[in-house]
């Protein structure tokens, strides 16, 4: 009786100090995201786009009137499987006048601007962007820049400094 009544008290301490060793659960949440991977620039696009060197200034005295446009391209190549589509969003100095597509002159002509936009003629100012799918492994962002007037143009030089940059989806 004594063997058996202190083996009931050993596993009774036993397990009673099991339970009493057992805790609170932890849970651990993994989380991640997978993102698409970026395409490659095109290393021929171009990195100077010449508006010419013959602009005159008496086609630019009248407020938005325009030089010729010059057609460019910007294209991303080798864009992976699995990326299905390129947001490119423009960056540069905007000019006062016009902040919400005219990109400032910092040559030295005077009531003159910079005006990029699409291939089909939507402005591009800054913090603009632009979606298109990716096809055949790249994606052509077709763009044109003009010298644009703010009445009075004076001659002198045109520059302004636009940066793209690509989310991918």
């Amino acid at each position: 009786m004594k063997h058996t009544l202190l083996f009931f008290l050993l596993i009774s301490t036993l397990t009673g100090s099991a339970s009493a060793m057992a805790g609170d659960d932890a849970q651990i949440n993994i989380a991640g995201t997978i993102v698409a991977s970026p395409c490659k620039v095109d290393p021929t696009n171009p990195t100077t786009i010449a508006l010419g060197d013959n602009i005159q200034a008496a086609d630019l005295v009248n407020n938005a009137s325009v030089s010729p446009p010059v057609e460019f391209h910007i294209k991303l190549i080798d864009c992976p499987a699995g990326t299905s589509e390129v947001t490119a969003t423009f960056h540069g100095t905007n000019d006062p006048s016009q902040p919400n597509w005219l990109y400032a002159n910092s040559g030295t002509a005077k009531n003159v601007t910079v005006q990029l936009s699409d291939g089909v003629g939507h402005g591009k100012g800054n913090g603009q962007s632009m979606t298109l799918p990716i096809t055949g492994g790249g994606v052509d962002f077709q763009l044109d820049t003009e010298a644009y007037s703010l009445g009075g143009a004076t001659p002198g030089t045109i520059s302004a400094a636009i940066t793209m940059s690509f989310v991918y989806n």
